[in-house]
């Protein structure tokens, strides 16, 4: 289901929109360890015959994940795989990770984006003949929510289509006071372990607030200079424990309000719960 207006409705949608009986494929993906500018990072590609599509769609993997998740999620990306062969749809897929716990920012402690952008993309892409006439996608889960916001508003003209499933969106700021923080917790019923986890995260990578807030994900959405606007699809959790829904909600209504165009995609349950069905049917344009 897809619509212009952005709607705070509750679709009912379980999270095993596939069967699972789903079919577990052969192996048809490589990874490898790499380094640029002597940064190490892993990567895997899937392996296509790219005279069907030339579409390349890159995975971003959430906290504790690694380069391979996108093909081993059972339960989660590798449903969208099905959906995508059981409709003929064979994209490339290329993902990347820097670890367990990394944010693709440009801030005054790490230079991740720059080095994506600039080197990593083009030596990723080069590995299978381009991009030529196809589209150039990305998708991201949880943390890899965040960084793939980052990647596509920093760089709006790099992407046409981003998906973020159960996004690691939230208007809590690492420099937020005690009080702040508390009350985001009593609002959202979030956990306060997991808020705390967040927070560590995000004052690792960010030295000040005027630094936190040229990486906002709010505060990109809203910008009014932006010459390119890709197309956001939002699939989240409604009682997400991050307290991420009301973050994803936020971004989507500054988003909307800025001419960008929206599927917003809620579902029943917690962090990481998003619906596969309208996942797969976005990126392949359905």
């Amino acid at each position: 289901m897809k619509s212009w207006l952005v709607s705070i409705s509750v679709i009912f949608s379980c999270s095993f929109a596939f069967s699972a009986t789903t079919e577990v494929e052969s192996k048809d993906y490589s990874c490898h360890q790499e380094a640029l500018d002597q940064i190490p990072f892993g990567y895997c590609i899937r392996h296509v015959d790219r005279s069907q599509t030339e579409d390349i769609v890159y995975f971003f993997h959430g906290l504790n994940g690694n380069e391979e998740t996108w093909f081993t999620q059972f339960l989660g990306t590798k449903m969208i795989q099905g959906y995508w062969n059981r409709k003929g749809y064979k994209p490339t897929v290329i993902t990347i990770s820097f670890g367990t716990s990394w944010l693709l920012v440009n801030s005054k402690r790490i230079g991740l984006l720059p080095l994506f952008v600039n080197r990593m993309m083009p030596f990723l892409e080069s590995q299978v003949g381009g991009i030529r006439t196809g589209r150039r996608m990305l998708i991201g889960q949880s943390m890899g929510g965040f960084n793939a916001v980052q990647a596509s508003l920093q760089h709006p003209e790099l992407f046409s289509k981003v998906a973020l499933l159960c996004p690691a969106l939230t208007t809590l700021g690492p420099f937020a006071s005690e009080d702040e923080i508390a009350e985001y917790i009593r609002r959202n019923k979030a956990d306060p372990a997991l808020i705390a986890e967040m927070l560590q995260i995000t004052r690792k990578a960010f030295d000040s607030q005027e630094d936190w807030e040229r990486h906002d994900p709010m505060k990109l959405i809203s910008q009014k200079t932006l010459t390119s606007r890709p197309r956001f699809h939002i699939s989240i959790g409604v009682t997400d424990e991050y307290g991420f829904f009301e973050g994803s909600w936020v971004f989507t209504r500054n988003g909307f309000r800025n001419l960008f165009f929206f599927d917003w995609m809620p579902v029943i349950g917690g962090h990481c719960n998003f619906s596969r069905t309208s996942a797969s049917k976005f990126i392949m344009g359905e």
